[in-house]
């Protein structure tokens, strides 16, 4: 019986690999990375190839040589590696990389899905939905920062649920050491760590003092030391500006409020808009500003704009927020047809199974609430600037698709058991409200 086991747990381990291997392969192979075509003046991938050369000359800096903070330090150090070892400029080792970090990610998902739910089917479904989701596939050979992320974010997670089901400091710290190197790819994970820490020390099996300590001591300490660094840097650069990880976010909540108002005309007429800057459509890249002085001034001038300008308008504000809020949480992305296509019928049923798998966690108690729980502190502050400024599709798939690929896995096995008993005693899977036990160790562990 256990030959068999250890059998059926290679053949599935061999088809996920291939799932998740060869569609990437494929899109790499049709569609490779072209510096011509990525690497113009208002694409990301610009200013990534940019900032990982300078790394490689040992400096940080805007094109026009000034020290600059606009973007996160992880990706562009990633990026800087494999330039160091496969030549500079090499994008499509950097692809190749991220196809194979990506791959690496599905199998941590399966871990992690089976430490969250204790059911192997559900862990098996999210794996196997994780490697086939249309988003990541594509995103996997593009020069942007979502395939680091996703293996930073779900390792962060993966040890954060280990270390506290296993009471284990070693594993809290590196859950924060993970979590801060998340926070240098993508820095709008920084807004998580107070839910993080409160959730943390809610969990954690014990005293208040050592509540408190796993959570300041072994989580916080960790991820401050990695981020740490980066602000003092930022400090001196600036002359002495408080920049926790990026000078970006003020730029970019300014731009998106410009920039939606502006495409509003349509509905609310001239009189209703913010004014527009001639260059709106560059204020968020690295390339228009002369280092982080001149950043920290264009995000203030902007920021200033942009609050005033919801200060004067609050009717428009409150309705534009409420069509960008449902914009972020919609399968609807602004693209070519096949993409639309292809992003509704594979997000849709993500998104509205992995709510009502969410939202049953929270009525069941116990574990499952914990998890649910856990996957609301995250997915709430990550969600609110974005819809704040741009509530673009590929800012949120990366951090929040993942968890809710789990709560519809989730759901989808529970409601089979539901509906099928006889394959619920034959399954390994258990429903939300009862797959750990009251210890909180998963119930097969």
């Amino acid at each position: 019986m256990n030959s068999m086991k250890i059998k059926q747990g290679i053949n599935f381990n061999i088809i996920l690999l291939l799932m998740a291997l060869l569609p990437r392969l494929a899109v790499l192979f049709i569609l490779p990375p072209v510096p011509e075509k990525i690497l113009t003046p208002l694409n990301d991938p610009t200013d990534y190839d940019f900032l990982a050369k300078e790394i490689l000359k040992g400096c940080y800096d805007a094109p026009g040589g000034f020290p600059t903070a606009f973007r996160p330090p992880a990706y562009p150090a990633f990026m800087a590696l494999i330039y160091l070892f496969a030549g500079r400029g090499n994008l499509l080792a950097v692809a190749f990389v991220q196809v194979i970090l990506d791959v690496l990610n599905a199998f941590i998902l399966r871990a992690l899905a089976l430490r969250i739910t204790g059911s192997k089917t559900a862990s098996a479904l999210s794996a196997a939905a994780f490697a086939i989701y249309p988003a990541f596939i594509l995103q996997s050979t593009q020069i942007l920062s979502e395939a680091l992320c996703r293996t930073l974010f779900l390792g962060f997670i993966w040890a954060l649920a280990y270390g506290l089901e296993r009471k284990d400091e070693k594993w809290i710290i590196i859950s924060g050491i993970l979590c801060g190197a998340s926070i240098l790819n993508k820095s709008v994970l920084l807004c998580t760590v107070p839910l993080i820490l409160f959730w943390l020390g809610a969990c954690w099996n014990g005293t208040a003092r050592e509540k408190i300590t796993s959570a300041v001591i072994y989580f916080t300490l960790p991820l401050f030391c990695v981020i740490m660094p980066w602000t003092l840097r930022n400090y001196q650069v600036s002359g002495g500006e408080f920049i926790p990880v990026s000078t970006n976010y003020p730029i970019t909540f300014a731009h998106g409020v410009t920039r939606f108002c502006y495409y509003a005309n349509i509905w609310y007429g001239r009189e209703r808009l913010m004014p527009a800057p001639e260059n709106y459509q560059e204020l968020t890249q690295m390339r228009a500003y002369r280092g982080v002085k001149e950043e920290l001034e264009v995000g203030r001038r902007y920021k200033s704009l942009a609050l005033r300008f919801m200060k004067d308008h609050p009717g428009f504000i409150i309705r534009m927020t409420i069509r960008k809020g449902l914009h972020f949480w919609s399968p609807l992305i602004r693209n070519t047809r096949i993409i639309e296509f292809i992003a509704f019928f594979s997000m849709a049923p993500v998104l509205l199974l992995g709510w009502i798998g969410i939202v049953a966690g929270l009525w069941s108690g116990g574990a499952a609430r914990r998890y649910a729980t856990l996957a609301l502190a995250i997915a709430l502050p990550v969600s609110l600037p974005y819809i704040l400024s741009q509530p673009d599709v590929r800012y949120r798939v990366s951090i929040i698709d993942p968890l809710w690929i789990i709560g519809a896995a989730w759901f989808l096995v529970w409601l089979t058991q539901k509906v099928h008993p006889v394959y619920s005693a034959a399954s390994s899977g258990q429903c939300p409200s009862s797959n750990h036990d009251a210890s909180g160790q998963n119930a097969g562990a």
